[in-house]
């Protein structure tokens, strides 16, 4: 079975995806990090081909999908993602998002609760607002498209810094993806730092899966999330930022042992 990909029309433009087809009503929806984009989800939709339905689309602005308006909000990727799904034919659907894709799939959850069956989580940036203005100080750094070239190894660095150790060649896919995005890529975190997460996570009416490489740069607010939704199943996992192309297989397992 072939991962296939795929462009929807929505009212900003349009949306690419991948998506594949398997077993089962309900399908997995997968949302990506910052500044990646679905191609980050190959592994695990191979781990799980045949399974279920599945479709990993591109955040506005990233991958293969439009340029959204300036300064985009949560709410605006979460009432575009809405839109491309309905008109996908996917009414309920499971959740899947990583780093800002969690922000994003937290609050379509919260937005959405007759549509979302499920949410499963990677690295949820549970933090407060003091927190969030200081990742917006010392991480939210824009990219400027410098007429030497120095940006290139400026986005090489950024890539390879926020993981232990990363392949030379998953670098160079979400550096290329990062260059994609281009002067804009900040945006999204702005907008990630921006929401109130721990109110939406309070919203959320479905099971709760949350998971966390043990290196993850966002595992110190990992706890927090766990306290806060006690009623949620919580994983650490090995491995760091990079988790799903590093680990698909373990990913794979939690994904199939919640969802049934």
């Amino acid at each position: 079975m072939t991962i296939k990909k795929g462009y929807i029309d929505t009212q900003g433009g349009q949306l690419h995806y991948r998506f594949c087809d398997g077993k089962g009503a309900v399908p997995l929806v997968f949302l990506h990090q910052t500044a990646s984009s679905s191609q980050m989800y190959e592994k695990l939709m191979t781990e799980l081909q045949g399974q279920y339905r599945m479709f990993a689309l591109d955040t506005p602005g990233f991958g293969q999908s439009f340029f959204p308006p300036q300064d985009p909000t949560i709410g605006y990727y979460v009432a575009t993602f809405l839109e491309a799904l309905q008109t996908l034919g996917v009414q309920d659907f499971h959740l899947f998002g990583h780093h800002t894709g969690a922000s994003i799939a937290c609050e379509l959850a919260a937005t959405a609760p007759t549509r979302v069956r499920s949410l499963t989580m990677v690295g949820p940036v549970y933090m407060d607002a003091a927190e969030r203005q200081k990742w917006i100080r010392d991480f939210v750094k824009a990219m400027i498209i410098a007429p030497d070239g120095s940006h290139l190894m400026q986005i090489w660095k950024r890539v390879n810094g926020i993981d232990p150790a990363p392949s030379p060649s998953l670098c160079h896919r979400e550096a290329v993806d990062n260059l994609r995005a281009g002067e804009r890529y900040h945006e999204a975190y702005m907008a990630v730092f921006n929401q109130d997460f721990p109110a939406l996570l309070a919203q959320v009416r479905c099971p709760i899966l949350m998971l966390c490489g043990a290196h993850d740069v966002l595992m110190p607010y990992f706890k927090s999330s766990c306290d806060a939704r006690p009623d949620a199943r919580s994983v650490i996992l090995p491995g760091g930022t990079y988790v799903v192309d590093d680990y698909p297989a373990a990913v794979a397992a939690e994904i199939r042992a919640f969802v049934q």
